[in-house]
């Protein structure tokens, strides 16, 4: 790439700047909503910011991954990118189980899903020497379990 195309790195302005400092007081563990996010800027600037600035700036923030996504649900639920780095296991460390057995929404994201599922769809998304994770779009909610092997 030559010089001239490469992009020199902005610094954050604005609500990016706002949101950013929000969430790094908050904690690494922290996830806020896109509303709790703009109520928590709007509080600390004293003046609101546009909803549309908001959510600009946090779609800037995790394509340059200062922030970190994850959906539940509908939601998106936003957090600094110090908590990924922290939560997540070594390299070779085994995944910890989930409770009941259903596997955690941090594994698998609707964006690593080939196609979005149809009501009542099954789709397996990982196998290994003892379990099996399936994904299922049951009335709209992506439900991802872990079932053991037989035998």
């Amino acid at each position: 790439m030559s010089p001239k195309s490469a992009k020199a790195a902005r610094k954050l302005r604005g609500a990016q700047k706002w949101i950013l400092e929000e969430l790094r007081a908050l904690g690494p563990s922290v996830r806020l909503s896109t509303s709790q996010i703009a109520k928590k800027i709007s509080k600390a600037r004293g003046k609101a910011f546009h909803k549309n600035s908001v959510y600009n700036a946090l779609r800037i923030l995790v394509r340059r991954g200062h922030v970190t996504v994850v959906r539940d649900g509908h939601e998106k639920l936003y957090q600094s990118t110090g908590a990924s780095r922290a939560e997540s296991p070594a390299p070779n460390a085994a995944p910890a189980p989930s409770p009941k057995g259903s596997a955690s929404v941090g594994e698998v994201s609707g964006a690593m899903l080939p196609h979005k599922l149809a009501l009542g769809e099954i789709l397996v998304v990982s196998m290994d020497a003892h379990q099996i994770v399936t994904a299922t779009n049951l009335h709209g909610r992506l439900v991802l379990e872990r079932h053991p092997l037989p035998g």
